[in-house]
């Protein structure tokens, strides 16, 4: 019986970080602009029928729509960037602190999709202790914490990296920092002050949004130029049997 001869078939995928991060940008912007018009139909109470559906589909303020899938795309891409770098970087001391990374991520990717932060959200804590509108959300009272012992843990590990990678991920963490903290902190005192459906409190809402999901490309764009730094190639076999 003939015996079937194998071979290996090359088959090269190119990345450009710059062109990832351009259409990553693109939708962000897209998003914000249908952001804006779900919460210009909710001000209006709903003008037509379908704007309701659009509200819930493309607004910023809600969850389970376009806007959360998406940062939480970006989000599990980010994680899965991360283990690639750990895999490559697995003989290296910091190794472990890129895999906890990639779990930290993928944590982030899956609370971005499901909302599970809105568990610390305790409106009986924030009566019994009167806290201020800052922390109308009270989950932000547990991540301000996390937060820091995150810095702390990870400040060795950061000043290991090459500068112009130290550069985006600083840059990535402030946007990011600012908008799921910071502006979630200025939200509560938006809506205490102009209510829920404030011009002012939506613009917020936006600019929170925003941030958000410029840090995560921001930080995508750090891992892809810092995957091209390692002049690294990847190999990835596909088998595929008769059984």
């Amino acid at each position: 019986m003939p015996q079937l001869s194998s071979r290996d078939v090359d088959l090269t995928i190119d990345f450009s970080a710059k062109q990832i991060t351009q259409r990553l940008i693109i939708i962000i912007l897209c998003l914000a602009l249908t952001g804006t018009l779900s919460a210009y139909f909710l001000v209006s109470n709903f003008p037509f029928p379908s704007s309701k559906w659009f509200y819930k589909l493309f607004s910023l303020d809600e969850e389970l729509n376009i806007p959360a899938w998406y940062s939480s795309f970006m989000l599990l891409f980010s994680s899965g960037l991360l283990a690639v770098i750990a895999t490559i970087k697995k003989i290296d001391k910091y190794s472990i602190y890129w895999k906890n990374l990639s779990l930290i991520f993928l944590f982030l990717s899956l609370d971005e999709a499901f909302s599970f932060h809105e568990i610390l959200i305790i409106p009986s804590l924030r009566e019994a202790f009167n806290f201020s509108p800052i922390f109308f959300q009270t989950w932000v009272i547990f991540g301000i914490p996390a937060v820091i012992f995150f810095i702390f843990k990870y400040f060795k590990f950061f000043l290991n990296l090459p500068k112009k990678t130290q550069y985006l991920f600083l840059l990535a963490a402030t946007f990011y920092i600012s908008g799921t903290l910071g502006m979630e902190m200025v939200g509560g005192l938006l809506r205490e002050y102009f209510g829920r459906l404030g011009t002012i409190t939506i613009i917020g809402i936006v600019i929170e949004e925003l941030l958000e999901m410029t840090g995560i490309v921001t930080f995508i764009y750090g891992l892809l130029t810092y995957l091209g730094s390692l002049q690294e190639t990847i190999n990835l076999k596909i088998h595929i049997s008769e059984r």
